[in-house]
């Protein structure tokens, strides 16, 4: 079991973004806070999706949550992506951003309703 943990311990350290990788921008503090609630939205999404897999009374619930954390985790890659707003970045690179983030509001709603 521990070789698992170790595992674990090594996916979670290569996910998580080194500081000094971060001092490129206005706000290198709020970029490296931005991008761990990214992953932890992610990760979050991730595990709900799969627990709707094995809990089948609360599907709805777990995909719609699971959409909602979706969500939060492109709104997070938008704010990271142009700086809080501060740098205009190409529609070409934010061609995901844009059409996954409101995708999956509508998507967690639809699971909701």
């Amino acid at each position: 079991m521990s070789h698992l943990m170790e595992q674990i311990k090594h996916t979670v350290d290569a996910t998580i973004p080194e500081k000094e990788e971060l001092t490129h921008g206005i706000h290198p503090k709020l970029d490296y806070a931005m991008l761990i609630l990214r992953n932890l939205f992610v990760a979050g999404a991730a595990v709900l999706f799969l627990l709707s897999f094995f809990i089948h009374g609360a599907y709805d619930a777990l995909k719609a949550a699971g959409y909602f954390c979706g969500a939060a985790a492109y709104v997070f890659e938008l704010l990271a992506l142009t700086d809080c707003f501060t740098k205009k970045v190409p529609h070409t690179e934010m061609f995901m951003v844009y059409c996954f983030g409101p995708l999956y509001f509508l998507l967690g709603f639809h699971y909701i309703f």
